[in-house]
């Protein structure tokens, strides 16, 4: 019997992930944009698991830092996460002495965020590593093309 043979009954060898043909898939943005977070999101764990940030927790702690005060309401919004799910994340964060609410000055229903010195502290930690991360994911594209890909994604998703 050759080495191709197949027995009476066997189940037929099933191909290789290199020798499907992946190419309508490859013309599919939203699946290569899946993929491309996939891999954006491993690596990011793998990188910054030492600080304890998350993908989520480091998006909110920027865009806290960046825009002092902001509700978390607008925050939700922005990163598409729904309220109380970003919610839990702020009470973990809270609790953790990473951030504070504050009672909004202009209406004292409203509610504002702030960092804290531990928060501040650990999101410049996190975006000394940002620099390094973004280059070491983004090396097969030259610097052109890292340009023109963050050109198209900021056109295709504006913020």
């Amino acid at each position: 019997m050759s080495p191709k043979a197949v027995r009476p009954g066997a189940k037929p060898a099933q191909p290789s992930e290199t020798s499907l043909d992946l190419r309508a898939l490859q013309r599919t943005p939203g699946f290569m944009l899946r993929l491309a977070q996939l891999k954006f999101f491993e690596g990011f764990y793998e990188e910054f698991a030492a600080l304890g940030l998350t993908p989520a927790t480091y998006a909110i702690f920027v865009v806290i830092r960046d825009n002092p005060g902001v509700p978390p309401s607008s925050l939700a919004s922005l990163l598409r996460l729904r309220l109380p799910n970003l919610i839990k994340i702020l009470n973990e964060l809270e609790s953790s002495g990473f951030i504070k609410r504050n009672r909004s000055k202009s209406d004292r229903r409203g509610v504002e965020l702030m960092l804290t010195p531990k928060g501040a502290k650990l999101i410049q930690d996190g975006a000394s590593l940002t620099g390094l991360y973004n280059r070491k994911m983004l090396a097969p594209l030259t610097e052109a093309e890292q340009r023109t890909l963050l050109e198209l994604l900021n056109r295709l998703l504006p913020l």
